[in-house]
């Protein structure tokens, strides 16, 4: 997403298609767009701070409509099928006395009510991370740093600073505050990267990692120029920390209005670690052999502690509004094999839908959610929600042959439809380590009541409990954040008790009905410590959202 001023408003591929793919190169992108990032370094986040006022404030911003790279089948679909009568057959239809994760704390984060802030841009995008000591929020447009306690870390005197002084010393990015923001923590190597695409043209992907685990210490800036020669908007991106990359995606639009395809880049981590000059990306451009079926993708992110196997590909998942009324029954899967030495031998496998795995048939979401005073929300119900989060289970018995017996796990959630409410499609993924062909596991619709359920986020701790997130509203109760959780124990498919953290005390009457785009379930590397979080009103208005972030811990796991 743009923020504008509102007066302007695979090596390894797939065992179901691999036969074709020797024969089809359509399944298979080669010959990437290469790319060498500029790279700069900065003054420790806290002086640069000093450049700016003592506290933000600026005019009123609003996001434009979200692109939708199939919009306009969406509308005929919405307009043609009875979504009353679609019942999901995955649907949790009732509060379980399942496992839940305690709130341990939470607190106010970025936002009104916070040290003064002036909303600058909406929607939100609430999104955060958590590090050895830190932990990092960041919305449009602006981030904040706490400690674990919640009690924020000044910036020379003030609360939060702007997110564009993260690129200064780069030619582009330093000089576009666009939105579309994430901070991730890199869990294998301890730093902060911190990521915003460059949505005025010309179009980069901005990268910034911390030089130490010190989020207000100094960073190794990057730009890279997007694809076709930075002319194609890169939408909707998302982040993923892989052990040789930094991979991120994006919708392509042609000249900011024309759906061109799906973009999958992939960026060299280690020269970007030890700040070396112009480490390599590249970028493939998946149209779909014209058929534009790839869309929406996210990209593995590692929870665990450690590196993935060596040689062992991330996967991406995505396109999930492709079935005829908007129903599918299955998750489509990619290949990314990225080569920073030999970049031209870099491929990207799977496109058009040729590795899918199998679920119970969905309805995406294409309504929205009620709010009271008959307002509604955007449930994003297109596109699979952040993040696809991927750990390494322990083997299940004592290692005693050449085969590595460990188990991956992905999780990812997105927004369906259940009798004409919004409600959380999880899935939870596996497969064995060489090959990787994931599989279901288990999946389940949280819709316990008749309240609409979106935006949700859920990560994996050591144990294999899982902690999920997400708005709750509905015409009678205020929109607010939420979660939910499970152990390995319960019924396979089945969350607990669902908590709300009752901040929300208004609805929203603006910004074109859009709440956000994404919001964040993070895990800390002691491996048991969620943080999440998401916006809310305390006043019926527009413009006017608070944050809530909230750290939560199964009680079963122990640091």
């Amino acid at each position: 997403m743009r923020t504008i001023p509102i007066s302007a408003l695979a090596a390894i591929l797939c065992l179901t298609c691999v036969a074709s793919m020797s024969a089809q190169d359509d399944h298979v992108l080669r010959n990437p767009q290469i790319s060498h990032g500029t790279f700069a370094v900065t003054p420790p986040l806290r002086d640069l701070a000093k450049t700016q006022p003592t506290e933000l404030h600026f005019g009123l911003h609003l996001a434009p409509p979200l692109r939708r790279p199939k919009a306009q089948q969406l509308i005929w679909d919405a307009k043609h099928a009875d979504r009353a009568a679609f019942k999901d057959s995955a649907a949790q239809t009732s509060f379980q006395p399942a496992t839940i994760p305690v709130d341990l704390l939470d607190w106010l984060g970025i936002g009104t009510g916070f040290y003064g802030y002036g909303i600058e841009a909406a929607p939100s995008d609430a999104n955060l991370a958590i590090g050895d000591t830190q932990i990092v929020e960041w919305v449009n447009l602006q981030l904040a740093v706490f400690d674990l306690n919640g009690n924020n870390i000044l910036f020379n005197g003030q609360h939060y600073v702007d997110g564009i002084l993260l690129f200064q010393g780069l030619p582009h990015c330093a000089s576009s505050n666009s939105g579309s923001i994430t901070a991730q923590w890199d869990k294998v190597a301890h730093v902060w990267v911190m990521y915003q695409p460059r949505l005025d043209p010309p179009y980069y992907d901005c990268f910034a990692v911390s030089q130490t685990s010190d989020a207000t210490g100094a960073y190794n800036i990057y730009e890279f120029p997007t694809y076709n020669n930075n002319t194609d908007y890169p939408d909707a991106p998302k982040l993923g920390v892989w052990a040789n990359g930094y991979y991120v995606t994006h919708n392509d639009f042609r000249n900011g209005s024309q759906y061109v395809g799906a973009m999958p880049c992939a960026y060299d981590r280690a020269d970007m670690l030890l700040g070396r000059q112009y480490p390599t990306g590249v970028c493939f451009l998946d149209d779909a052999n014209g058929t534009y079926f790839d869309d929406s993708m996210l990209p593995a992110d590692v929870d665990s502690p450690s590196s993935p196997p060596s040689g062992i590909d991330p996967i991406f998942v995505g396109s999930i509004d492709n079935g005829n009324n908007g129903i599918d029954s299955n998750i489509y899967y990619y290949f990314f094999h990225f080569d920073p030495i030999n970049p031209a031998n870099s491929t990207f496998s799977c496109t058009n839908g040729t590795c899918k795995i199998p679920v119970n048939s969905y309805q995406i979401e294409t309504g929205t959610a009620p709010e009271p005073g008959g307002n509604v929300l955007d449930t994003v119900g297109d596109r699979l929600m952040y993040r696809l989060t991927y750990r390494i289970l322990p083997a299940p018995t004592p290692q005693r042959t050449v085969r590595d017996n460990r188990t991956q796990d992905w999780l990812v959630s997105h927004t369906v439809n259940n009798g004409g409410v919004a409600a959380v499609r999880w899935y939870e993924f596996r497969s064995h380590i060489s090959p990787t062909t994931p599989t279901l596991f288990q999946q389940g619709t949280y819709a316990p009541d008749s309240s609409s359920r979106f935006i949700s986020s859920l990560a994996m701790d050591k144990v294999n409990n899982i902690a999920m997130s997400y708005t709750v509203s509905s015409s009678s109760a205020f929109p607010n954040v939420a979660f939910t959780g499970r152990a390995p124990g319960d019924p396979l498919g089945t969350m607990g008790p669902e908590t709300v953290v009752n901040y929300g005390t208004g609805s929203q009457t603006d910004t074109d009905n859009r709440w956000g785009d994404y919001y964040t379930m993070s895990l800390s590397n002691d491996g048991c410590t969620f943080v999440t979080t998401g916006q809310y009103y305390t006043t019926t208005s527009s413009f006017n959202w608070s944050t809530r972030i909230v750290k939560l811990k199964f009680a079963n796991c122990t640091p």
